[in-house]
């Protein structure tokens, strides 16, 4: 099939070429977000609730 431009409406095939994109885009952003290594280690920590407390 020919690529046309349509000028009364979107083409389905432009539409899913844009959401594989997205989706590649997205699967970057999340390899990068996980594989990511700071040099300095993290603030962060799993606060454990003490035995007293009552929920």
């Amino acid at each position: 099939m020919r690529w046309k431009i349509s000028h009364n409406g979107h083409d389905p095939r432009q539409i899913d070429l844009l959401a594989v994109l997205a989706l590649v885009v997205v699967i970057v952003a999340a390899y990068g977000y996980f594989t990511h290594n700071p040099n300095k280690p993290s603030t962060t920590a799993f606060i454990v609730p003490s035995q007293s407390v009552r929920w």
